[in-house]
């Protein structure tokens, strides 16, 4: 019995601070990390590496139908094939640091479903050419297009925190899509949800990101007996390819082979919100690390594998039932592997010497 667990998030960001995960008393993990066979592979986002393991590795990858399948029964349902192409078109704001433009996400209780509900009627008021627009959450919205586009856009989480300049879109449509950038701008800065919000000293709801572009057109395979998952663009995965996933439990997960899919971390490691980190943390230790690590101990689990998707590379790693008998290996805290990860110091070019 075999559980495959993906963790995005939990390798906080390499250039922000040394010591993130210091005094956290998280030996399950420890264990894991010391006893099991670790590999650091190079860059890829965790959106194409949760594809890669369903057997898509198109692109673009069509995370936006893919995330549309995935959300609640409360929403319309769409055909498995797709059903046309859509894109994500999720509510951000945009503000200005100096010179550069920089992209912020909301978090999921920042805008009401009032104000999403009014947006996105102003979104379709204006803009039905390009397609029509809905809201699964407050934070999360479609556009279900009115002909598919060939531009190449940037997923979401690419883009939080950094200047939109490097990310606008490319490509035979990229004109199309940055004149409607700009359109959605002017009629979202203007809509009396945005000025309220503002006058109230809250962000306002100034821009819309679209991402994930691009259609189903192979349906994705199954990578274990059962999926777990709470994001939805696993949960589209796994309905694209015939198959249930449930809500992450570790109970369950130890029932049969499972993929699990936990993005607690995510989040607050793209904001570097790091005392939300360090709690979901501690509640992963609970959960998950120390239970798989006494499951392994035990013979009940055979082996877990874990994939961490960082902002500069991946830790992969492979724990099987005997690796607790190496008994040479010692635990391995999260601070000493972030730091054995952290890249090295720029060293400061020296002047020249005078010449003679």
């Amino acid at each position: 019995m075999q559980i495959h667990l993906v963790l995005p998030g939990l390798l906080w960001p390499s250039a922000t601070l040394l010591g993130p995960a210091a005094d956290l008393a998280l030996p399950g993990l420890h264990q894991l990390l010391g006893y099991g066979q670790r590999q650091i592979a190079d860059f890829e986002p965790f959106d194409r590496q949760i594809a890669r393991l369903f057997g898509l590795d198109t692109d673009p990858l069509p995370l936006g139908t893919l995330r549309r399948l995935g959300e609640p029964a409360t929403m319309p349902a769409i055909d498995e094939d797709g059903d046309g192409e859509w894109l994500c078109a999720d509510p951000v704001n945009l503000s200005f640091a100096r010179e550069h433009l920089l992209l912020g996400e909301f978090p999921a209780d920042d805008i009401s479903a009032a104000e999403a509900d009014e947006l996105v009627a102003a979104l379709n008021e204006n803009f039905a050419d390009i397609g029509r627009f809905e809201a699964s959450t407050p934070t999360r919205w479609y556009v279900r297009l009115a002909q598919p586009t060939r531009a190449k856009l940037y997923p979401l989480h690419d883009v939080v925190g950094r200047p939109i300049k490097h990310f606008l879109p490319e490509g035979d449509d990229a004109r199309l899509w940055q004149r409607t950038l700009n359109e959605v701008q002017i009629v979202l800065h203007n809509h009396p949800v945005s000025q309220a919000r503002e006058a109230a000293g809250r962000r306002p709801v100034n821009s819309l990101w679209f991402w994930g572009a691009g259609q189903l057109e192979t349906a994705p395979r199954t990578p274990m007996a059962a999926v777990q998952a709470s994001d939805p663009v696993s949960i589209g995965l796994a309905r694209a390819a015939g198959a249930q996933s449930s809500a992450p439990d570790p109970a369950q997960a130890l029932a049969q082979d499972t993929l699990v899919v936990l993005d607690t971390l995510l989040r607050p490691s793209l904001q570097l919100d790091l005392d939300t980190w360090r709690n979901g943390l501690v509640a992963l230790e609970r959960d998950w690390f120390g239970p798989l690590a006494q499951a392994l101990r035990s013979g009940r689990l055979q082996q877990l594998t874990l994939s961490a998707p960082g902002d500069r590379s991946t830790l992969q790693l492979r724990a099987g039932a005997r690796d607790h008998w190496r008994f040479w290996r010692k635990p391995l805290t999260l601070d000493a592997l972030l730091k054995s990860m952290a890249p090295p110091p720029a060293v400061q070019p020296t002047p020249d010497q005078p010449t003679q």
